[in-house]
């Protein structure tokens, strides 16, 4: 089954609703989510926040932790994903934020790295990724992977 429709059947079924705060993703996320009629009953809507003037002013990121940690961090993506998940009042968030190239990177992040957090109505995890190729495909692999972890999450609490 494909992964939208499955996430789709899934949130209507558990009536559960979902939010994004997106960075590396632009906003795919968002857009694969809302290509199936009806999305509307549970898409309550996103932030695209790629800089992190937006982050820090719109999702309430403490600036503080994005210099200590950077952007692309486990610390950063999960307090995104509490803030997204609060401000939108949403049962679940999905969070993205990495280094997709081909510029950006680090010696510890290069290139490829993406952390993905998902906050549920009892935790917030996240993972940190290494996805391969060009910006197109870090991109849509971050985008599908992000997909997966919110249908394994939406599993879980069930």
């Amino acid at each position: 089954m494909d992964i939208i429709k499955q996430l789709h059947d899934l949130c209507i079924a558990e009536n559960i609703s979902i939010s994004v705060a997106e960075s590396c993703t632009s906003g795919l996320i968002a857009s694969k989510i809302t290509s199936i009629s009806g999305s509307s009953a549970y898409f309550k809507g996103g932030i695209i926040a790629y800089q992190n003037e937006i982050k820090v002013n719109v999702l309430s990121v403490s600036k503080r932790l994005i210099d200590e940690k950077t952007e692309v961090s486990s610390e950063v993506v999960e307090q995104m994903a509490l803030n997204v998940q609060d401000k939108f009042n949403s049962d679940f968030s999905v969070v993205t934020s990495g280094y997709a190239g081909p510029l950006g990177g680090t010696e510890k992040n290069p290139i490829g790295t993406v952390f993905i957090a998902i906050a549920t109505p009892s935790e917030v995890i996240s993972s940190k990724f290494y996805f391969s190729g060009i910006r197109e495909s870090v991109v849509n692999q971050a985008t599908d992977e992000s997909l997966r972890m919110l249908i394994e999450k939406i599993k879980k609490e069930e």
